[in-house]
């Protein structure tokens, strides 16, 4: 059975000064969707930091380019963002001199895109460890299988909870042997 989500197609309008390969540009996606930082010592050490954007806590799938399908809860914030320069990549303190036109449609949307949006949601949750940033899924199970104190835990169950609780997730999971695992790590960590 289809899944109801709405189908944003966005485009951003800029000076005529600004290049779409310039770094304002790529900014704005970012904002959007989130990017891993990676930086590079001179003593060899990689350290990978998450910035989150608008979606970060959203499953979304991209069909095509400067298009988006969310779930309706995921679209008053992008719409916010629209209007405002609002988000969590960059602190910006003035939108800047850009404008977003948008159109809104509501579709169903077939259970396999649905699945695959959430597990990549899975993939790109992370939380501070002991090791850097790890990946929740697998913080999951090692808390299950060697423990963990409860504080961490808690940060684990706080973070996992953004998934479990989102409309798709309950609609989908039982048909994705990853969702399935993922949800009852999280019951057992509960």
């Amino acid at each position: 059975m289809p899944v109801r989500g709405y189908f944003v197609q966005y485009r951003f309008i800029l000076p005529e000064t600004v290049k779409h390969s310039s770094y304002t540009y790529q900014k704005l996606f970012r904002a959007i969707y989130g990017y891993t930082q990676a930086v590079y010592k001179s003593n060899g050490k990689t350290y990978k930091y998450h910035r989150p954007g608008i979606l970060s806590t959203f499953p979304y799938i991209r069909p095509g380019k400067n298009c988006v399908i969310v779930p309706q809860k995921a679209f008053q914030p992008l719409q916010e963002f629209f209007k405002t320069g609002r988000n969590p990549t960059h602190n910006w303190t003035v939108k800047g001199d850009w404008k977003c036109t948008y159109f809104l449609n509501e579709k169903d949307v077939e259970d396999k895109l649905i699945v695959s949006a959430l597990e990549d949601m899975v993939s790109r949750k992370y939380i501070g460890g002991t090791e850097g940033l790890v990946k929740v899924s697998a913080e999951m199970k090692r808390a299950i299988e060697k423990g963990a104190d409860q504080s961490y835990i808690n940060s684990l169950l706080v973070e996992a909870k953004t998934i479990v609780d989102q409309d798709w997730f309950r609609e989908v999971y039982s048909q994705s042997k990853e969702l399935a695992e993922f949800y009852e790590n999280y019951k057992k960590l509960k």
